[in-house]
């Protein structure tokens, strides 16, 4: 009989314990379930005062959130795009893409994070949208959607895509200055030829027909005169070469630029080893003309800041290509300290020489350390068929 109602004042004890169990859990997951609804309630104040798109959908595409900024993009009202279906309505059928990644989402659970794409408004216009995406879960731990935050772009990319035009065309007109710079050198030193170049020479002649006609108190005058015409006349045909050198439209670039590596040799003091592979190289007047620009720039640029004790010009075909390298055993110099502040360092002229053969579909390659020398590498596509002749 004790033993009875021993066991009944337990149960009734261990039902009264379940029951202050039960209440307080039930009192703390009503708790939870307000404190979660606060939460909720400042994340879609939080969201309504971004200045960025906030849209939620669930895992059929739904739309189940969508903030003012959003629908001040889109121009529609919030009771005509809840529940719509954001494929259907918002991605153009030209970008699958977006749709076939949610197709995988609700398939695997996994949602790109960043993504970029079209949306349409009301009006049929396009903005380009870059997503921030969260795959969104329920209380239990279920997946219940996607809630995606959006930067409109549009103006930005259009803004990028004018800016890159007007780049092209300013580039397109560099090259139009340089071949016309080019053409207007290559009459100079026709013209310093033809005229004062011819000039010279034939005073130099009638110069040394006076020798039999002057008296032997002035031979030697008149020696100093001859030696005089005979600098002149070698200081302009430098000139000519200098200003448009006819051998490189003689005999072609090969040539022309065996000639600069002797020439540079001989003013600057050091070195210049001249090498061709005797390939085939047909190349464009504009490539050609650009090209030997480019070696002669490289070699002042080597002269005035490398000090080497010698400088190597290599021209080979690769392909349709070609390659040629110019390579000094100089100071050399830090790439990247370009990059920081590429006007006050010498290797400025380099990033314009690659800026330069970028517009006409060249490469450039700079290795270069402290200390180790400079090898520039610069490759050209070859001419087909005919081409105009500058």
């Amino acid at each position: 009989m004790v033993g009875t109602i021993i066991l009944a004042a337990a149960c009734a004890m261990l039902c009264l314990g379940w029951g202050v169990t039960l209440r307080r859990e039930a009192a703390s997951r009503k708790a939870v379930e307000k404190a979660l609804c606060g939460v909720e309630t400042r994340s879609r104040e939080m969201l309504e005062n971004i200045k960025l798109i906030a849209v939620i959908v669930d895992t059929d595409g739904n739309i189940t959130f969508c903030n003012d900024f959003f629908l001040n993009v889109v121009g529609w009202r919030r009771e005509e795009i809840l529940g719509a279906n954001w494929f259907d309505s918002f991605i153009p059928p030209n970008q699958g893409t977006v749709k076939r990644l949610f197709d995988s989402f609700r398939a695997e659970g996994a949602f790109p994070v960043h993504l970029q794409n079209d949306i349409v408004t009301r009006d049929g216009k396009s903005r380009f949208i870059s997503w921030n995406n969260t795959v969104l879960r329920d209380w239990s731990g279920q997946i219940s959607g996607i809630m995606g935050i959006g930067e409109d772009i549009t103006d930005r990319i259009n803004a990028e895509n004018a800016l890159s035009f007007y780049r092209e065309q300013l580039e397109k007109l560099a090259a139009e200055l340089s071949l016309a710079e080019e053409r207007e050198r290559r009459r100079l030193a026709a013209d310093l030829h033809d005229r004062i170049g011819q000039s010279l020479a034939f005073a130099n002649i009638k110069t040394h027909t006076l020798r039999e006609f002057v008296a032997d108190g002035g031979r030697r005058h008149l020696a100093d005169l001859m030696g005089l015409m005979e600098q002149v006349i070698q200081d302009v045909r430098t000139l000519i070469f200098q200003i448009s050198p006819p051998i490189l439209y003689e005999l072609g670039l090969e040539a022309a630029l065996e000639w600069l590596a002797e020439s540079t040799q001989q003013e600057r003091g050091f070195p210049v080893i001249f090498s061709d592979g005797g390939e085939s190289k047909p190349l464009a007047d504009e490539m050609k003309v650009t090209l030997f620009q480019v070696v002669r720039e490289l070699l002042i640029n080597a002269a005035k800041h490398a000090r080497p004790a010698q400088v190597a010009i290599d021209v080979r075909r690769r392909g349709n290509r070609i390659v040629l390298m110019v390579k000094d055993d100089g100071v050399g110099f830090d790439i990247s300290s370009v990059s920081i502040n590429p006007r006050a360092h010498p290797g400025f002229g380099l990033f314009n020489i690659r800026q330069r053969m970028e517009t006409l579909g060249g490469d450039v390659a700079i290795d270069s350390l402290p200390g180790r020398g400079t090898t520039v590498t610069v490759s050209a596509p070859l001419a087909h068929g005919r081409h105009d002749s500058i």
